[in-house]
């Protein structure tokens, strides 16, 4: 099994399925690239570190019926970008509208953040969590490690997790992998940015339709864009890092388009043993049958290896026993090939939406990683993840006028979630297997599981605004898993056979309201439950009665939106409890169940336009968090790697030099505050800053031109950002000092 992980895979030599796939998805543009071109309009328009564990114009849309409620999309909205001049303006961020009726998450009663697309391709982006950075309570933690998932805690979850706890969804499905090398493990790498229309971040379990399975936290919810016209990137950077992106777009008629986009990534990395070679395709077609019917198609391919540096005691390199750029071993390799097929066909009738989703997946991930101490008996991890998934969701909504002048809507929603799954996971020492007489310090050092999880779910929402300043909402989901267990498990007791065929389900409720009694202000409160669905892999084999785990959240906030300046703040305090907090046993490096939780805190977050003129556009935004999260057996038991509070702010300034010419500023400063390490708090890691810059200039008359530079700072502690524990040795991923990356683009 070995050659599994250190064959051909591991070194990136694409096989013939990944070539045919990449051929395939180019070809897809053979018949309109051949074809007589319609004629084109003007522009008017981003393996958990720890062993047991990522301006183009848009087609027109749609005209609205006039003097009808209308339904808006189910997905969040890719807003428009204000070209009157050549130059690019959004302005601070304000889109989240709580008061109005809609089945955007937009409308949502609660913390939402929103990016669109020209958001997105200013910020300084080394990895793809980055573009998490800004939105308030949430803590991202790049491992340097290659191509695997990145940290993203929020609102007292670990950032020491892959983001597991935020439910994400691309395009209308979930793309947290169930019961993964980490349950919910959620990879955010295979993201291109230039091709992201707009992100939507909902803080907290309060969204009916996306705040089902592995919202703990929040959801994330992101669109590609429906068009993007030929065009290329190329960008280069600190450490080998060289970057190529090329698009290839066409208008097939009046209604409908089709682009593709490659993608070629090679980084050496900050820290040896760390490099990344990725090949990205991806492809769109979009088809606007009429003003009522649009159907969307993606396909992509996404194939990268690299190496694993993983993390080193931090006394080792303040000693001088190591080098910070060293890795823990120089022969550990991970690969992740992924191959998916996405469909959407979107319906709009005067107050009836109707939204269906079907998806398909092939993922092949592999990884190795040696966690014993250097100059120490070596404990190698080898990892195997081979599944299909396939996904179907339909969601109809409905929206109403009231006799009095007020509005009332109605969601209601299913979907089924299967994975075929293969998992393998060995043990060794030194480069070498276990065998049963050298089991090492693990119940079982060789498991091989091949499981079917059907997950359904089902909810039913509605909202009503009898007056104007008023609004109300309630949801219930029922989410169901299926499980069949095919288990084999060599351990200190000889080979055992888990077999397991159960089922188990949790229902859980929404209910919000908001009031707007003067303009500009608006207040909310928010009750939300959400689920973890049990591993197949260490839970199910385990206990096949177990149940999802359940967490209860409330939410007290307040908005503040004056168009006139851009000026925006919205802030709320929160309380969370979860019934099984589920955590990392430290000794063993493995998931536990850790008890009941509580969390408690509040956010902030705040955005204005200082000034706006024909010399300068300058935007401010800033952010706040506080949390304090605990297990319930005891007031000093800390959750770890959950910081006490986070701070920052960003700088977004134009400087137009003609009509079509301007010169952009982005500067983003990040305070992270102390974080416990173990739960007794003997051990915390240190407060840190982190500064990112982007300075682009632009020529809208040469194919929209930009030609930019970026850096990432850290001026004090640069090994805080992830740190972690094991017994006493902290062990640390050390962040470069400096980071700089510039690039050109065309047509994009």
């Amino acid at each position: 099994m070995r050659q599994i992980f250190k064959g051909d895979r591991s070194s990136m030599r694409i096989n013939a399925a990944s070539r045919a796939w990449f051929f395939m998805s180019v070809a897809m543009l053979a018949v309109p690239v051949c074809a007589q071109a319609a004629p084109t309009s003007t522009d008017k328009t981003p393996a958990h570190k720890r062993p047991a564990r990522q301006a183009a114009p848009a087609l027109q849309t749609r005209p609205q019926a006039p003097a009808q409620p209308q339904a808006q999309p189910t997905s969040a909205p890719e807003m428009v970008e204000v070209r009157s001049t050549g130059i690019v303006s959004t302005g601070a961020r304000s889109a989240a509208k709580p008061m109005q009726m809609s089945n955007s998450p937009l409308s949502d009663i609660a913390m939402v953040s929103h990016f669109n697309n020209e958001e997105i391709r200013r910020t300084p982006v080394h990895v793809t969590a980055d573009l998490l950075r800004s939105v308030p309570g949430f803590q991202v933690d790049d491992y340097q490690d290659g191509g695997i998932a990145q940290g993203i805690g929020a609102r007292g979850w670990s950032s020491e997790s892959d983001g597991n706890y935020i439910a994400t969804f691309i395009d209308g499905s979930i793309r947290n992998v169930y019961s993964g090398i980490l349950n919910g493990y959620n990879d955010l790498n295979p993201l291109i940015p230039e091709l992201l229309g707009g992100m939507t971040v909902i803080s907290g379990p309060f969204d009916a339709r996306y705040g089902g399975n592995y919202a703990s936290a929040g959801s994330i919810i992101i669109t590609t864009r429906d068009y993007v016209r030929p065009g290329i990137s190329v960008t280069g950077g600190s450490f080998g890092r060289a970057r190529a992106l090329v698009t290839l777009g066409r208008r097939l008629n009046s209604h409908a388009s089709i682009y593709t986009a490659v993608e070629g990534l090679f980084d050496s990395g900050y820290r040896r043993n760390s490099v990344t070679r990725r090949i990205n395709s991806f492809t769109k077609f979009v088809d606007r049958f009429n003003e009522r019917d649009t159907l969307r198609v993606t396909a992509q391919a996404y194939i990268t290896g690299y190496g694993q540096p993983y993390s080193i005691p931090l006394s080792y390199i303040q000693s001088g026993r190591m080098s910070e750029r060293d890795p823990r071993s120089y022969i550990d390799r991970g690969a992740n090939d992924q191959y998916t097929l996405n469909g959407q066909f979107e319906h709009v009738s005067g107050n009836f939406t109707l939204d269906a989703n079907v998806f398909v997946n092939k993922t092949w991930l592999t990884r190795s990683t040696t966690t014993g101490l250097p100059g120490t008996t070596n404990v190698q991890h080898l990892y195997l993840d081979d599944r299909y998934t396939v996904g179907a969701t339909v969601d109809p909504y409905w929206k109403f006028r009231l006799p009095n002048g007020g509005s009332w809507d109605f969601k209601v929603g299913a979907g089924t979630h299967v994975d075929f799954a293969r998992n393998f996971h060995q043990l060794g020492e030194n480069n070498v297997a276990y065998t049963a007489a050298v089991p090492g310090y693990y119940g079982s050092f060789l498991n091989m599981n091949r499981f079917t999880e059907i997950a359904n779910g089902a909810y039913a929402s509605t909202s009503i605004s009898p007056l104007r300043w008023i609004k109300m909402t309630g949801g219930m989901r029922y989410d169901d898993f299926m499980y069949s267990v095919n288990d084999t498990r060599y351990g200190t007791g000889g080979i055992s056979h888990p077999r397991v065929a159960t089922h188990t389900g949790a229902p859980s409720i929404k209910a919000a309201l908001a009031i707007n009694p003067v303009p500009f202000w608006t207040g909310f409160l928010n009750y939300g439950q959400s689920i973890t669905s049990p591993d197949a892999n260490t839970d199910i084999p385990v206990n096949s009665t177990l149940q999802p785990s359940k967490l209860g959240s409330e939410e007290a906030g307040m908005r503040f939106d004056y168009k006139p300046l851009n000026a925006h703040i919205q802030g709320s305090a929160y309380v969370t409890i979860d019934s099984n907090e589920i955590g990392f046993n430290q000794a063993t490096l493995t998931q536990a169940n850790l008890g009941k939780s509580h969390r408690s805190g509040y956010d902030a977050d705040g955005a204005i336009t200082l000034i706006k003129s024909k010399h300068a556009i300058i935007d401010l935004q800033a952010n706040y968090n506080w949390v304090r999260a605990r297990l319930v057996s005891t007031q000093t038991s800390f959750i770890p790697n959950v910081a006490d509070w986070m701070a920052g702010y960003g700088v977004h300034a134009t400087f137009p030099i003609t009509d079509q010419k301007a010169i952009d500023l982005n500067v983003t400063h990040q305070f992270i505050g102390p974080q416990p390490l173990n739960s007794a708090r003997t051990y915390t890691a240190p407060q840190y800053q982190r500064i990112a810059t982007r300075v682009s200039y632009t020529d809208a008359r040469l194919s929209n031109m930009r030609i930019w530079l970026s850096g990432i700072v850290f001026p004090g502690n640069r090994f805080a950002e992830d740190e972690w524990i094991s017994g006493s040795t902290i062990y640390t991923a050390p962040q470069p000092r400096l980071t700089l990356e510039g690039g050109f683009s065309f047509g994009l």
